[in-house]
């Protein structure tokens, strides 16, 4: 297993925290922190102390915690990364902020657009941002780097999918009370990744759901995100479907395609496939290979070197709450079965 040791890192790594040992933090964030030059993890906290002595072990993490609230009390930790249940986002982080922490929190940061708008009272000297780890990952940056050259023509529409099958009965994301469901667990990377290509809001939304008749979060959600000037990006999540991933933009010059936008395989490269040929009788794509990346560790990495002053973040607090924002409008619309008005 690696260690803080087994990387050699640059004069002065970020100072990690990890707020509790969810799989999502041992099974990726962890070791993509370990695995980054930029990045020193020193802490790990649990409710349970077991749980944090063991992890710690594991990985090689000096301090282990019996409380978050310790860990953040911790003066030498300078960032922490929080992957708690979705409702103990917003509140997690804004203790973390008033104890002087930077923050990346998972995805969804809050549950609403209200509770969003309290990230506003962090000082702009901490960094906070909502951990989509894709948007790390070159092929999205290459992908928007083609819509934004013209050579395309003017994008028309976007269609994304991403689904699995989720068989855990216990599992938090089945789970209302603590923001669980397709559009919270999934919904949110295909909203995030509609707004990232067409850079900028929708206007309005039309969204539905199919629910759980046992524990009432919905399962499989549909959704159309318009933009405005004619440009629309329709969106399926599900969490009781087979595995599937897209995400295909049609431009009126060419259609660009990524297969495997969220998960890319491990090991293999990412492929953007462009397509400009007018007939569907003689399509052609052709790929375009981009280097082999781990997007998770890109993330820590890129949230690190912005800790330091290195380069600039593109997305913080204002980018979570015009997020959230498009999410309160699908549920409400999911709600009345109408078109809803995106908040501004």
């Amino acid at each position: 297993m690696m260690s803080n040791q087994s990387v050699k890192k640059v004069n002065n790594p970020v100072r990690w925290g990890i707020i509790s040992t969810a799989n999502i933090a041992c099974a990726k964030l962890i070791p993509a922190m370990l695995a980054s030059e930029y990045c020193e993890v020193k802490a790990i906290a649990s409710r349970s102390p077991e749980k944090a002595r063991e992890k710690a072990t594991q990985f090689g993490i000096e301090k282990a915690y019996g409380s978050y609230e310790e860990l953040l009390g911790d003066p030498e930790i300078e960032a922490v990364y929080v992957p708690l249940p979705n409702d103990q986002h917003i509140d997690m982080v804004m203790m973390a902020a008033a104890h002087g922490k930077h923050v990346l929190c998972e995805k969804p940061i809050a549950l609403n657009a209200n509770e969003a708008l309290r990230l506003r009272d962090i000082p702009q000297s901490q960094l906070v941002a909502e951990a989509f780890m894709v948007r790390h990952h070159p092929q999205f940056d290459t992908l928007r780097q083609h819509l934004r050259s013209g050579e395309h023509g003017k994008l028309q529409t976007v269609q994304i999918l991403l689904s699995f099958m989720l068989d855990n009965p216990g599992d938090f994301r089945f789970d209302s009370k603590k923001g669980g469901g397709a559009l919270f667990d999934l919904g949110c990377y295909t909203v995030m990744t509609a707004r990232y290509l067409l850079g900028r809001e929708p206007e309005r939304v039309f969204c539905s759901m199919a629910r759980s008749a046992d524990n009432g979060t919905d399962e499989t959600t549909h959704a159309i995100l318009d933009f405005g000037q004619g440009q629309q990006a329709t969106l399926t999540v599900g969490l009781k479907m087979a595995a599937s991933q897209r995400v295909q933009v049609v431009c009126e010059k060419s259609l660009l395609d990524l297969s495997a936008p969220y998960v890319p395989g491990k090991g293999s490269p990412a492929t953007l496939w462009i397509d400009s040929h007018a007939g569907l009788d003689d399509a052609a794509p052709q790929p375009r290979v981009l280097p082999v990346v781990e997007q998770y560790q890109c993330e820590a990495t890129n949230f690190s070197r912005a800790v330091r002053g290195e380069i600039v973040p593109e997305f913080g607090v204002e980018d979570a709450i015009c997020q959230m924002r498009v999410m309160d409008a699908l549920f409400a619309s999911a709600e009345s079965g109408q078109w809803q008005e995106v908040a501004k």
